[in-house]
Order: structure tokens, then C-alpha cells, then sequence
């Protein structure tokens, strides 16, 4: 039987069945599901494939290039007239001049490398400020401790080993390798003393207590590696300047690859660019406060923007949850496409400033699904 022959079967749908409120209510529901699928999907693959990568990369090569220039600095002092000689016979004065230059170029290197990556110019000197004279303190209140540590340490190995040779109980050849296996971890120790204070360099330029305690904690397993590794490097006179320009760049890489890796396992909240003159870069959110705008002042300088302002918003951390606020008289900020002055975030909410979009990161979150402005 077909169709023609059952009209009561037919589905008729009239201009009044769809201008009903439910009607327009569903089409409503899809039309918003239908924006936070768009914005969700707007540059993830680059941003969340890259930031994380960058950022490791970025302080691994500042400490690489700040542990050369560690290396270079050591070696211009040894050839001065007088100082070499100098350094040579007093070991106090050695073991300080070789932990501050480890510790003002790795990490000045480190901390400065963002700014170098990200083309902050303008925040050189402002960065500078911070670290180099946090550099220089850590280095000798650290330098001080590791020389004193280090000194008492091969005083101790030494005489341990001499008693041994003169009891039978180790010959000569035998002592030499007791001594050389238990140098390793004395002089592990001593660098992981000069890690922490390039570390402290690296964090204090970020004026965050967090910043500072994980990059001191990422130069100490960096440092703590590169003096370990230092002495099977240096088997013989023949490559004690290899060893030691391999242990000094070694060892500022492992710092910044380590501080980068601490920070990345310790961060909660971070953002990540998804369009604009800095697309790919990640920033973790340190502060309580963070400041987003195209001037030097801002703790995220946004460039290539002619649309931001000098500040235009700030995120505040207020417990568990952030928010972001747009400056008075800034116009151009809007959360997942909507214009907003003010927003709490949730993880993967796209914020827009300008023309530069940024994704809002957290580890974890309450909302699952994100799109929706929050007042």
C-alpha cells in the first residue's frame, strides 16, 4: 500500500509548531553547543603541542649558553697576569671565583632566556636588574657554604685514604681509586651548591616565591648531575679543558633543563597563545596577579598587537578559582567570542585581546565543559 493511500500517516509541521518557545529554546541549546565546539578547536593542535616544548627548550639552551659563558669568563680571570697564579695556590679564592661566575652567567642565562625567546627587549634590563644581584648574593653565600663543605670533604677523603695506605689495608694504586669513587658525589654535592644559586638567579627575576623555590630546586638536581658526571669526563690532564668546558656547559644545560622540567611538573595554571606575535609560547601563572598587555610593564608583554593596550586585563588567582578582568577603558577583551569586562575562567576558556588569543589552562577543573561566561 503506499503513502497516497494513508494521508492520516503523513507528518505535517506548521508555522505555529515552530515559533513555540521549546522550539526556539532548542534551537538555542544547539547554536551555543555549536560555539564552545569552535572554540575549543581554534589553533589547539600548535598551542598544546608546543608550548610545553618550547618553554623546556628555552631555559635548557639559556643554561647551555650561560654555562659557555661561564667557561669563557673562568678562563679570561686565568690568563690576567697575577690572578691566575693567584686562584692557583689559594684554594678559597679558586673555589669563590668559579661558583660566582657559575652562578651569575647560568643564571642570568636562564632567567634571561625568556626574554630573549619571547623578543621582550624592552624587559632586558628590567630582568637584569633582578638577577644579576641575586645572582651575585647567592653566589657567595653559596659559593662560601660549598667551599667550606667541599674542603672539609677531601681533607676527610684524603687523610681517610692515607691511613689506609699506611695500615696495608689499601696500596697506593688502590687508594687512588678510593679516593676517585668518593669524589664524585663530594663534588656532585658542591655543584648542586652552585646550582641553587643560578637557580635563585633564575626565580627571583620572576619576583614569585614559587618561581624562585622550584628553580632553586631545578639548579640543585642540575648542578648535583653536572659535578657527578664532571670527574669521568676529566680522565687524564690530556682532557681536563675538555671536561671542563663539557662539565661547565653541561652543567648549565641540566640546570635550565631541569628547572624548566620542576616548573613544568609543579604548574596549576598557565596560558598559552594561540594566535598572535607570540603563537605557541606557554606562560605558567606564578602570581596571584598577572598583568596582560603590549608594554614592558606587563608581566605578560603581548607584541605584534597594535589593538592592546599598554595593561589591558589582569588574572587574579582567588582560591581555587581565576578570573580576568579588563582594565578601565580597554574594550577590546572577550571570553570564548563574547565580549566581556569581567569573567570567572575555566580550563581551555579562550581569551581574547586585540587580535591575540589566549587559552586559559588548569590541571583541574569543575567545569567540564567549557564556553559558558561565568558572572
Amino acid at each position: 500500500m503506499s503513502d497516497q493511500d494513508q494521508p492520516s500517516q503523513r507528518i505535517r509541521i506548521t508555522e505555529d509548531d515552530v515559533s513555540t518557545p521549546e522550539v526556539s529554546r532548542r534551537v538555542e541549546e544547539m547554536s551555543q553547543a555549536q560555539k564552545v565546539a569552535l572554540v575549543r578547536t581554534v589553533g589547539d593542535a600548535p598551542a598544546r603541542k608546543s608550548g610545553a616544548g618550547v618553554a623546556i627548550l628555552t631555559l635548557t639552551i639559556g643554561g647551555a649558553a650561560g654555562g659557555l659563558l661561564a667557561f669563557l669568563a673562568i678562563k679570561l680571570l686565568d690568563a690576567v697576569p697575577g690572578v691566575g697564579d693567584a686562584l692557583y695556590e689559594n684554594a678559597f679564592l679558586s673555589n669563590m671565583s668559579f661558583t660566582f661566575m657559575l652562578a651569575v652567567f647560568i643564571g642570568a642565562g636562564v632567567s634571561l632566556a625568556d626574554v630573549v625567546m619571547n623578543k621582550s627587549w624592552a624587559k632586558f634590563g628590567s630582568v637584569a636588574a633582578i638577577a644579576v644581584p641575586a645572582a651575585i648574593g647567592a653566589a657567595i653565600v653559596m659559593g662560601l657554604v660549598a667551599h667550606i663543605f667541599y674542603s672539609a670533604s677531601m681533607d676527610w677523603l684524603y687523610n681517610s685514604a692515607v691511613d689506609k695506605v699506611t695500615t696495608g689495608e689499601l696500596s697506593e694504586s688502590q687508594a687512588e681509586s678510593y679516593m676517585s669513587l668518593r669524589m664524585h658525589p663530594i663534588r656532585g654535592f658542591a655543584w648542586m651548591l652552585v646550582g641553587v644559586s643560578a637557580g635563585i638567579a633564575a626565580g627571583a627575576a620572576s619576583r614569585s616565591w614559587k618561581r624562585l623555590g622550584l628553580a632553586a630546586l631545578g639548579g640543585a638536581i642540575g648542578g648535583f648531575l653536572g659535578g657527578f658526571l664532571f670527574d669521568f669526563i676529566a680522565t687524564s690532564d690530556s682532557t681536563l679543558l675538555l671536561a671542563q668546558i663539557v662539565g661547565i656547559v653541561l652543567l648549565g644545560t641540566l640546570i635550565g633543563l631541569a628547572t624548566a622540567l620542576i616548573e613544568q611538573a609543579g604548574k596549576s595554571r598557565w596560558i598559552e597563545i594561540v594566535s598572535g606575535g607570540l603563537a605557541g609560547k606557554q606562560f605558567i601563572l606564578f602570581k596571584q596577579e598577572v598583568t596582560l598587555g603590549s608594554s614592558p610593564s606587563a608581566d605578560i608583554t603581548l607584541i605584534k598587537d597594535a589593538g592592546i593596550a599598554p595593561v589591558a586585563a589582569v588574572l587574579r588567582v582567588r582560591g581555587n578559582a581565576c578570573q580576568v578582568e579588563g582594565l578601565p577603558g580597554v574594550n577590546a577583551l572577550a571570553v570564548n567570542g563574547i565580549p566581556v569586562q569581567f569573567s570567572m575562567l575555566s580550563d581551555s576558556d579562550v581569551v581574547t585581546i586585540g587580535s591575540t588569543q589566549l587559552r586559559f589552562r588548569e590541571k583541574s577543573s569543575d567545569n567540564t565543559v567549557p564556553g559558558a561566561l561565568k558572572n
